[in-house]
């Protein structure tokens, strides 16, 4: 059987040596690329069919950070996740966040796709955070972040959380590399939604009947790097590899039909300005 993920490997490690050596290729380059308030752009990737899973579907998504002039007042968007930072303090960042979870419902595992449908939820909360920026040179910082989110559109009717840590250093005039960690936890109703099985599932799929308690529901590494075209133009190529963990990596869904190793492989193009 074809080993999706080796293959998504192989097309993420292409794809960084083309920008590597585009990058190279223009070293003697003038273009200065200094700390830049706002940034949009577009990116694709390839996802799991669902949590757990070991199919993959393609996807696309917006992502943008706009900041108020002079200040470190911004939101963020990334894909289905917002952010709002509404402290203009030197480090310390705290504000609202929302998000968009998929569900699960049409899946290319015949078994699975047996189970009650799981509709998006709508998630909403708060996080706070750390950013240090490199007086020296803007491209050099650190951020660490906690939140919490809560659904409010009652399809599971609980919360998770996610602290996570992200380290961005320049190795050239034009090229950036990031590396970022991470952990997520889940409540008894989240995880119970997302990878249990009830009698009801059980006798539609044929899977066994299977609690899911509060947990850690994974552990995440997520490296990449961001070629600077120009000061306005960039692309980037980065991956994000989860481990389950726990009740989520022994979930039938998990366990039986899937995979406890998520893969997300994405490439984005951005304007700055």
């Amino acid at each position: 059987m074809i080993n999706r993920g080796k293959i998504l490997l192989v097309f993420f490690v292409v794809a960084c040596a083309l920008f590597i050596g585009q990058a190279a290729q223009a070293q003697n380059s003038p273009i200065v690329i200094e700390d830049v308030p706002n940034i949009v752009g577009i990116g694709v990737a390839m996802l799991p069919d669902y949590e757990g899973s070991d199919d993959y579907k393609g996807g696309g998504a917006p992502f943008f950070r706009l900041t108020y002039p002079k200040s470190n007042y911004y939101a963020t968007l990334l894909a289905t996740e917002l952010y709002v930072n509404i402290l203009d303090h030197p480090w310390l960042r705290l504000g609202p966040c929302a998000n968009y979870r998929f569900g699960r419902k049409d899946v290319d595992d015949k078994v699975v796709d047996k189970m009650k449908d799981i509709d998006g939820a709508f998630e909403v909360g708060g996080w706070l955070g750390v950013e240090f920026i490199d007086s020296q040179n803007p491209r050099q910082r650190f951020l660490a972040n906690v939140e919490i989110l809560s659904d409010v559109s009652n399809e599971y009717n609980g919360y998770n959380a996610t602290v996570s840590a992200r380290y961005w250093y320049p190795v050239a005039q034009m090229v950036d590399v990031t590396l970022g960690v991470g952990a997520a936890y889940g409540d008894e109703n989240y995880m119970e939604t997302y990878f249990g099985v009830n009698e009801e599932d059980s006798a539609r799929s044929g899977l066994p009947v299977f609690r899911a308690d509060s947990g850690w529901k994974d552990v995440r590494v997520i490296p990449g790097v961001v070629v600077h075209l120009s000061r306005d133009w960039h692309v980037g190529a980065g991956l994000r590899y989860a481990k389950l963990l726990e009740d989520a990596k022994n979930s039938p869904v998990v366990k039986d039909r899937g995979s406890s190793d998520q893969f997300i492989y994405g490439l984005a193009v951005a304007y700055s300005w």
